[in-house]
């Protein structure tokens, strides 16, 4: 339990909503004055600090210059808030690692494989019988004219620079 009244001013209400996400949300107090701001930071509640909506709490507030806020939010006779079951997504993006020896996914890394070393093997088909530069299976490398990948002749070739002579053999004057 905690003992309330630290300098301000006590009231009891209920939870109108709160943003788990954000870490913020309103009191409604009991007297149904002016709805409360209140910030996770000032939650009387171990560990992940929110508030249910329709949790009964009580509160100390203060004026500030952008309306009431709470100072201090506790549950009822000053015990810990029971807090909101939901949960803010985690921003992080998982990525399932692969074993580059056996191609297992997010079990274990290839230095600590348990299958020991395999031999080489195609990683388009997996076929021990070659490596991927001469898979059968897979649809070789389209080449582009001028004989780039992407169809661009950065460099220049003997060919571009015939066609260019010949246009400007052809251009009238």
């Amino acid at each position: 339990m905690y003992v309330l009244n630290r300098g301000g001013r006590r009231k009891h209400g209920g939870c109108k909503w709160f943003n788990v996400a954000q870490g913020w949300g309103f009191i409604t107090p009991d007297d149904k004055s002016q709805d409360v701001f209140v910030h996770q930071s000032v939650i009387h509640k171990s560990g992940f600090r929110s508030l249910a909506d329709g949790e009964r709490v009580e509160f100390e507030w203060r004026v500030s210059e952008k309306g009431i806020e709470a100072t201090f939010v506790c549950g009822p006779d000053g015990r810990e808030c029971r807090g909101s079951d939901r949960r803010p997504v985690s921003r992080k993006k998982f990525r399932k690692i692969r074993c580059y020896n056996c191609g297992d996914l997010g079990n274990h890394i290839a230095k600590k494989c348990p299958h020991g070393p395999l031999p080489k093997r195609c990683h388009f088909c997996k076929s021990t019988e070659h490596l991927i530069a001469d898979c059968p299976f897979r649809e070789p490398n389209r080449k582009g004219k001028n004989g780039s990948r992407n169809g661009n002749n950065i460099g220049g070739s003997e060919d571009n620079e015939k066609e260019g002579a010949a246009m400007v053999a052809v251009a009238p004057e």
